[in-house]
C-alpha cells in the first residue's frame, strides 16, 4: 500500500514536470529562432520479491520484482529547422539549415560569447550590428564584430592598372583614322595606296571639317572608277580632332591579294589656309576610363592595328581626355605605344606595354597606368576586346549594404562601387542538444555540446545565410496539444492510485473496529 502511493507520487511529479515543459513549449509558439523541448520518462529501481533461478530438475523462475516509480531521465531540446518567413528589414538574418550565429556581450573581447538562432539583428549608433538585448554579432572567426559604418566616404584611388580581355580579329578589314581639326579650311588631296594602285580623292573647299557620308562617298566613287580594284568603304565618326573618321576597307577584289594587303595614305594639306589633318591606322578602337587621385575620370582611347599580319603583329596607340573632353597633348603622354605580338595559335606571346604616365589636373597626382594584355587573343571572328577591370575609382559615400548567402556584408557606394565590411560568422556543435539555455533566446556551451566551429555559412555543414528573413519557432501546436492530452491523463491516473491507496489504509485501520 505504501509503495503504490510513493510511485503514484513520482508518477504526479514526473508529469507535472512534462505538464511544464509542454506549457513552455506552447507559451513560445511565436518566439523567433525558438527550439522545443521534450521531457523523456524513466522508471525507478525495483524491489525485488524473489529473485531469479535457472532450470535444474524443475524449471527456471523468473524474478518478481515491484516497481518504485519512475521519474525525469531528461529534457531534450529538439534543433529542428523552423519555417523562415520574410521580413522587411535588411538586418534580419536566418539560417537555413544547422549552426548558430555567434554574439557577444562586449567589444573588447573580454565578454561571453554565446550562441543564437535568433536573427532578429539591428544597427546601433556606431554601426555594430546587434541583437535586442545588445548583443553584438561576430566574425567568421568569432572574435569581430560586424560594424557597417553607415554615412561612411570611400576616398578616390587613383588608377595603376588595367587589364584587358577578349579578341582582336585576325583577319580585320584594314581601317584607317582620319584626323581633322574643326578650323579646317581649304583644299585636301587624298592618295589612297592599295597594292600597287594609286587613287587620289580631293575635298575642295573644305570649311570646319568634313562629313562622314561626303568622305565615304568621295572614297568609293575614286575606287568604283578604278579598274583594278574593287572595295566596299564605310565611315564612321566625327572627323574631329577628338573623334576621328574611321575608314574601313572591305571585300577588296580584283588584282589586289587579301592577305598581303598594305594600304599606304598619303595627304597633301598644302592648299589649306588654316587647320590640320593627319592619317593614322587605326583598325580598332576601344575606349575606357581611368581615375585621377582626386577621383576625376578621363577617357582613354586605345587604337590597335595589325601591322603585320604574317607575324602576328600588332601595335596600339593611346589618346587621352580629360574629364572635360580636352584632348590631353600626346608629346606629354609617356608609354602613350605599344607593342603584341601573337603565337600560331592565337595566344599572346610577347608583349611590349610600358606604362602609360601623364599629368592630371592641378592638385592631383601624376598617373601611371600599366596596361595588361597577358589573356587577349588574336583568333578568326569578331572583335570583342574589353577592358576587364581596373583598381581606380572616384570619391563615393556609403549609401546602402546587403548581406548574402555566405554571410559577406557588402557596401554600396554612391560611385557604384562595393566594399565588404565582414562576413557573419555560422558556428556549429557535435552536439548541439548538449548546449545549455541561457534566456533571451541564447545557448551557451558545455561540456557535453563540444567545442564551438566557427567558420563560412555554406562550408562544413554550416547553413547559408537568409537576409531579410527570420526563423519561427519549431513548436508543432497539434503534436503540443497531443502530449498535453496524454500527459494530463497520466496525471489524473496516478491521483486516482493516490486515492485508491488512501482508501485502502482506511479499510486497514477500521479493521480494529
Amino acid at each position: 500500500m505504501i509503495r503504490s502511493m510513493s510511485a503514484a507520487v513520482t508518477g504526479l511529479r514526473g508529469h507535472q514536470l512534462k505538464l511544464d515543459v509542454i506549457g513552455n513549449n506552447i507559451a513560445n509558439v511565436n518566439t523567433t529562432g525558438f527550439k522545443k523541448s521534450q521531457a523523456r520518462f524513466e522508471d525507478l529501481l525495483s524491489q525485488t520479491i524473489q529473485g531469479a533461478t535457472g532450470p535444474l530438475d524443475r524449471g527456471g523462475i523468473n524474478p518478481s520484482q515491484v516497481g518504485l516509480g519512475m521519474r525525469v531521465s531528461t529534457i531534450v531540446d529538439i534543433h529542428l529547422q523552423g519555417a523562415i518567413t520574410t521580413t522587411d528589414r535588411e538586418t534580419d538574418l536566418a539560417i537555413e539549415g544547422a549552426g548558430f550565429f555567434m554574439v557577444t556581450d562586449r567589444l573588447d573581447g573580454t565578454g561571453q560569447r554565446y550562441f543564437t538562432r535568433d536573427g532578429s539583428f539591428g544597427l546601433d549608433s556606431n554601426g555594430n550590428m546587434v541583437n535586442n538585448s545588445g548583443m553584438i554579432l561576430l566574425d567568421i572567426d568569432g572574435e569581430t564584430p560586424i560594424n557597417i559604418p553607415l554615412g561612411d566616404d570611400m576616398i578616390a584611388r587613383p588608377t595603376s592598372f588595367m587589364r584587358f580581355a577578349g579578341n582582336l580579329d585576325s583577319q580585320l578589314d584594314p581601317a584607317y583614322g582620319l584626323y581633322l581639326s574643326d578650323d579646317t579650311e581649304g583644299d585636301l588631296d587624298i592618295t589612297i595606296s592599295i597594292g600597287a594602285t594609286d587613287v587620289t580623292v580631293s575635298f575642295v573647299g573644305v570649311e570646319g571639317g568634313l562629313t562622314a557620308t561626303q568622305v565615304r562617298d568621295d572614297i568609293q566613287a575614286e575606287l568604283d572608277a578604278e579598274a583594278d580594284v574593287d572595295a566596299t568603304v564605310s565611315v564612321s565618326g566625327l572627323g574631329t580632332a577628338g573623334s576621328p573618321f574611321i575608314i574601313t576597307f572591305s571585300d577588296i577584289v580584283n588584282n589586289v591579294i587579301a592577305e598581303d594587303l598594305v594600304i599606304d595614305f598619303s595627304i597633301d594639306t598644302t592648299g589649306f589656309t588654316d587647320g590640320n589633318a593627319s592619317f593614322n591606322p587605326a583598325s580598332h578602337m576601344y575606349e575606357y576610363y581611368a581615375y585621377d587621385s582626386l577621383g576625376n575620370r578621363y577617357t582613354l582611347e586605345y587604337y590597335f592595328t595589325q601591322t603585320d599580319r604574317n607575324n602576328n603583329v600588332w601595335e596600339y596607340s593611346v589618346r587621352v581626355f580629360d574629364f572635360n573632353n580636352n584632348e590631353v597633348n600626346p608629346a606629354d603622354i609617356g608609354g602613350r605605344t605599344g607593342t603584341l605580338t601573337f603565337d600560331t595559335s592565337g595566344n599572346i606571346d610577347v608583349t611590349n606595354t610600358p606604362p602609360i604616365v601623364f599629368g592630371p589636373a592641378a592638385g592631383a597626382q601624376a598617373l601611371s597606368i600599366q596596361p595588361n594584355f597577358d589573356i587577349i587573343t588574336q583568333l578568326a571572328g569578331p572583335n570583342s576586346l574589353v577592358a576587364r577591370e581596373q583598381d581606380g575609382y572616384p570619391a563615393g559615400t556609403l549609401a546602402a549594404f546587403n548581406i548574402d548567402r555566405v554571410g559577406f556584408v557588402n557596401g554600396i557606394y554612391t560611385n557604384g562601387l562595393t566594399q565588404v565590411f565582414g562576413q557573419v560568422g555560422v558556428a556549429t556543435f557535435f552536439n548541439p542538444e548538449g548546449l545549455r539555455k541561457e534566456g533571451g533566446n541564447l545557448f551557451q556551451e558545455t561540456q557535453n555540446s563540444g567545442d564551438f566551429n566557427p567558420g563560412v555559412p555554406g562550408v562544413g555543414g554550416r547553413g547559408l545565410i537568409s537576409s531579410s528573413s527570420l526563423e519561427l519557432s519549431n513548436t508543432d501546436l497539434a503534436y503540443e496539444f497531443t502530449e498535453l492530452i496524454t500527459t494530463s491523463r497520466g496525471f489524473q491516473a496516478n491521483t486516482r492510485v493516490v486515492t485508491t491507496s488512501d482508501e485502502v489504509l482506511v479499510e486497514v485501520i477500521n479493521m480494529k473496529r
